[in-house]
């Protein structure tokens, strides 16, 4: 949930290749927070950590009888140099306080999977989900993971190129532009009090 912003595409063409239907809450507001207060066991986690909980108990209450949220510990190294690419700990231990703690996930009334995995290359995800679906022929994991590397690189380039129009847009134009960096999240209203970013 808290990473899925970033990683969305990876995921959804993961699963589709594999045959899943993938299923997404809605856009975060207050009414979702609300949905899942019951089961936070704390209120010194984050907001987007509060948020998660309603996002589940939603999925819940319309049905959905597995839920994938892996606790990722390493993201991808985006550059050679970079000092680190470990999550924060909310990000990499959430899930299991989701899986403790909602009580249709504690009796077993919904599958939950989140295995603890790092999101560093095709080959490691691969290993990876290769142990945590076990019924499913490695071969065809090998290549639904593949698939899912490729379309997360194409998003990603996307977006690269909005950013070269912008700066060009920028160099003609004369006009300036505001860099604001962030968490993938921050792009959920809720998060921003109610408020988009664009």
């Amino acid at each position: 949930v808290l990473n899925m912003y970033e990683n969305y595409p990876f995921w959804y063409t993961f699963f589709t290749k594999l045959g899943y239907r993938v299923i997404l809450s809605p856009s975060s507001n207050r009414k979702i927070y609300e949905l899942g207060i019951e089961s936070i066991p704390s209120e010194s986690e984050c907001y987007p950590a509060k948020l998660a909980h309603g996002h589940v108990t939603w999925l819940i209450q319309q049905g959905v009888q597995f839920i994938f949220y892996p606790s990722l510990f390493y993201e991808r190294n985006e550059f050679p140099d970079a000092s680190n690419h470990y999550n924060c700990p909310i990000v990499t231990s959430y899930s299991e306080n989701i899986k403790n703690n909602v009580e249709e996930i504690e009796s077993g009334e919904v599958k939950f999977m989140n295995p603890f995995m790092s999101f560093r290359d095709p080959e490691v995800i691969s290993e990876a989900l290769i142990k945590a679906f076990p019924d499913i022929p490695a071969k065809e994991i090998k290549s639904a993971v593949n698939d899912a590397w490729k379309e997360l690189a194409n998003a990603r380039l996307d977006m690269q190129k909005i950013g070269e129009e912008v700066i060009e847009y920028l160099v003609n134009s004369g006009k300036r532009g505001i860099v604001l960096a962030g968490r993938p999240y921050h792009i959920d209203p809720e998060i921003n009090h109610g408020r988009r970013l664009w």
